[in-house]
């Protein structure tokens, strides 16, 4: 590192911020993105200001934080400085769609990840931040079960993955093709992209990132019912690396329902009933639509079980939250499977 007297102030912090960053004490590296982003200030380094403001959000959302993370990030989309730059507009509008997301706001997460690839759509030089909203649009689309739109954005997406992109860009943009592809009911293709997105991707380069993409490679094969030993296979090294990193509170309570879900579909109710009660209780951590899936998974669980009252509660309660979360398609399915049972 270079000799930190010959920097300015604000560098220093902002170089001990990301420090900090990397060795997962997201709070300090939170205060300290702070303290830069306030000498950035007195230096009349406006940029400088943006990019440590920018980073305190981050830290909120790697802290579980995502209300003030979402409130943080809407001030820097509005400012004059994300307005004149497309590439600062368009990584406070990711960031942006990504706390929204995480809140439920799943219309509006569209919103902002539209806005980011609109700003960025075209120029060779933001190809980067190009793939980053529409990886962000795909995950709202996704989780809104806008599944054509969903896939017609992966069609753009793969598009933009020539040769001159990394391979760790491109194992993240495969990743959510392969989820998309799961959903609408692609099995084998959803199998080649997560099979694509698993050789660029390598836990001795993120092991947070290998923990999250085995998970959601779980849900996804889980969501299109393979109970094959390679879905065991990708909980188990979800469920290794999520320990290793010691993940979240909502990273444990999102591996417990991928668990849960596996027991479901391999005919074992009271596992799957004693793990998602305690669950649905906590689901203030989750997402609106991951509590609301966990609630009908619950419903659906009990309801095998012959335990008809709650179950029928509890898939009134899944209709709720997916209502809360704008995911209409979803609560319309909830609760036609409840008129089934009615």
């Amino acid at each position: 590192m270079p000799n930190p007297r010959k920097l300015l102030p604000h560098v220093v912090a902002e170089l001990q911020a990301r420090e900090s960053w990397k060795g997962r004490e997201y709070s300090r590296a939170r205060d300290e993105a702070r303290r830069a982003a306030e000498l950035a200030l007195l230096e009349g380094d406006q940029t400088a200001w943006w990019n440590m403001t920018l980073f305190q959000a981050e830290c909120l959302k790697d802290l579980g934080k995502i209300q003030e993370c979402m409130e943080l990030i809407t001030y820097l989309a509005g400012h004059p400085l994300s307005t004149a730059e497309p590439a600062l507009g368009a990584r406070a509008f990711i960031l942006l769609a990504l706390s929204q997301q995480g809140l439920g706001r799943l219309p509006d997460a569209v919103s902002a990840a539209t806005s980011a690839a609109t700003l960025v759509a075209g120029n060779p030089e933001y190809v980067y931040l190009h793939i980053q909203a529409q990886r962000a649009l795909i995950a709202a689309l996704a989780e809104s079960r806008r599944l054509d739109e969903a896939w017609e954005q992966c069609l753009m997406l793969e598009g933009l993955l020539t040769d001159l992109v990394d391979e760790d860009t491109a194992g993240k943009a495969y990743w959510v093709i392969g989820n998309v592809a799961f959903l609408t009911g692609r099995v084998t293709d959803g199998g080649r992209y997560h099979d694509m997105a698993a050789e660029s991707l390598s836990p001795s380069k993120d092991v947070d990132l290998w923990a999250r993409f085995n998970r959601a490679s779980a849900v996804m094969r889980l969501e299109a019912e393979l109970t094959e030993p390679a879905t065991l296979r990708c909980i188990e090294r979800a469920e290794l690396a999520t320990e290793v990193v010691g993940g979240s509170n909502r990273d444990l309570l999102e591996m417990s329902f991928v668990r849960a879900h596996w027991h479901f579909l391999t005919g074992d109710m009271a596992t799957a009933i004693d793990m998602l009660r305690p669950l649905c209780t906590e689901a203030g951590i989750l997402a609106t639509q991951t509590a609301g899936e966990a609630s009908f998974l619950l419903g659906k669980s009990l309801l095998a079980n012959g335990e008809r009252d709650e179950a029928l509660q509890r898939l009134a309660d899944a209709a709720a939250l997916f209502d809360d979360a704008a995911a209409s398609e979803r609560s319309a399915q909830v609760r036609a499977f409840a008129a089934g049972v009615s």
